[in-house]
């Protein structure tokens, strides 16, 4: 993993092929070169930086993989307990649709006897009708 401090590591991990030369080269105009152009070549840069960009990813994973790992175990557990209490639910609401059922069906017996009751009524009262009515004819005849 790269620290921050240890800088040094690094460049003493790349391969002797990055190793830099010590004498500083001059332009064509005898002028010295920069010292990014003595630094490091552009293959130089390309393996410094794949090498960084390797450390550093490597650096970031092993920061952020146990947060990550604890996470996803705290998400099954919380997905598995979403998953009973969505199975003790549906499994309530069944209980509650068949009740709703049973009830309906009494409900339903209930309007048949009740009907049935009204009909009788309805046929007493039909013949007590009749009847006073026969009882006020033959009151009004011999009055």
């Amino acid at each position: 993993m790269l620290k921050s401090s240890n800088i040094n590591s690094v460049l003493n991990e790349l391969p002797n092929e990055t190793t830099r030369d010590s004498n500083p080269q001059s332009s064509q105009n005898g002028k010295p070169k920069q010292d990014a152009e003595t630094c490091c070549s552009p293959q130089d840069n390309e393996v410094m930086g794949s090498l960084a960009a390797l450390q550093l990813s490597a650096g970031v994973l092993q920061i952020a993989e146990p947060p990550l790992n604890h996470v996803r175990s705290q998400l099954r557990e919380l997905i598995g307990r979403q998953n009973k209490t969505y199975i003790d639910l549906s499994k309530e609401k069944y209980k509650l649709d068949c009740s709703e059922v049973a009830r309906l069906n009494d409900m339903m017996s209930d309007v048949k006897r009740y009907k049935e009751k009204l009909t009788k009524i309805k046929k007493e009262m039909q013949s007590v009708y009749q009847r006073t009515k026969e009882l006020k004819c033959l009151l009004a005849l011999n009055c």
